[in-house]
């Protein structure tokens, strides 16, 4: 299943995966996949990415130049859905785990964060995801989708769907004081080499990383790195380290490595988040009739 208008998950979408979907795809993860083991298996196919074009671009500096149009994962829903390995149905595409270590490719939570974990894939609380409220993706579920990349001056922008832009100072060497807590948090860059690592803290704590619920505290401190391999690929992966919830830190990257991709390729250059108000509407009911909560009209 492809989205070719721009952002993954609609209102809507989220309604047939949090009512259907989310319910099996709890401890267990038991979803039926539909149509079969051969559905299935087709499900998996991997997207063929293009072929490399040449070198790496360089800077003025000698630095790979990154920028232009990326996408990790061909517009799939299942990054959106769930982190870890899960077979299809039920409208969602099955997908291999995107974590990458630990090597099983289970992330690593600490007993009682996955109780949490678990308790937000219930169906009746769906209606927590901040995404479907238009807020803010977290910086590792918004990697899933296209994206721009871009210098200015000191600083390296990351321009994601649905107007969320970042903007990485290259040359600031200490995090905002911790009294600050933004969404996104706060992202100072450097150079490793031909690698552009992205140091991350100072969160707010309330973002998702998926529809199924997996998340990180305020105190996470995450770290990505981009390493360009020719004109037309880059590695991504990110490192959470988040003792809060987590027994150990883990890494993630995407479904495939950035890919270069035309600007109209599930880009999402129009605000479309509030076209499926009245599915959110009925999230709101199922969520405050479970919780014994008099239903919104």
């Amino acid at each position: 299943m492809t989205i070719r208008s721009g952002i993954v998950l609609s209102i809507a979408a989220i309604v047939v995966l949090v009512v259907t979907a989310v319910p099996v795809l709890a401890q267990d993860d038991g979803l039926a996949g539909a149509g079969g083991p051969a559905a299935q298996a087709a499900n998996r196919v991997r997207p063929k990415p293009p072929a490399p074009t040449g070198p790496t671009p360089r800077r003025l500096d000698g630095k790979p130049d990154m920028t232009g149009n990326w996408d990790g994962s061909e517009g799939v829903l299942h990054n959106t859905v769930i982190l870890e390995d899960h077979p299809g149905g039920f409208g969602v595409q099955a997908g291999k785990s995107l974590i990458i270590d630990p090597k099983d490719g289970v992330i690593p939570y600490q007993p009682s964060a996955l109780a949490e974990r678990n308790r937000r894939r219930e169906d009746s609380n769906g209606y927590e995801d901040q995404v479907g409220h238009c807020e803010f993706y977290d910086i590792g579920r918004v990697h899933q989708f296209a994206k721009e990349f871009a210098f200015a001056g000191n600083n390296f922008v990351i321009h994601d769907t649905q107007h969320i832009t970042r903007v990485i100072p290259l040359d600031r060497k200490e995090h905002l004081p911790s009294g600050v807590r933004l969404w996104l948090g706060d992202s100072i860059g450097r150079w490793e080499g031909d690698t552009l690592v992205v140091d991350t803290s100072n969160f707010n704590g309330r973002s998702r990383m998926a529809l199924g619920g997996d998340f990180y505290s305020a105190n996470a401190h995450i770290v990505e790195r981009f390493t360009m391999v020719d004109s037309n690929t880059i590695n991504w992966t990110m490192t959470i380290d988040d003792p809060t919830v987590f027994t150990r830190p883990w890494t993630l990257t995407t479904y495939e490595p950035f890919q270069r991709r035309a600007i109209n390729d599930n880009f999402d250059a129009e605000d479309t988040c509030h076209e499926g108000n009245v599915d959110l509407l009925h999230l709101r009911n199922v969520y405050e009739q479970a919780h014994g909560k008099k239903q919104t009209k």
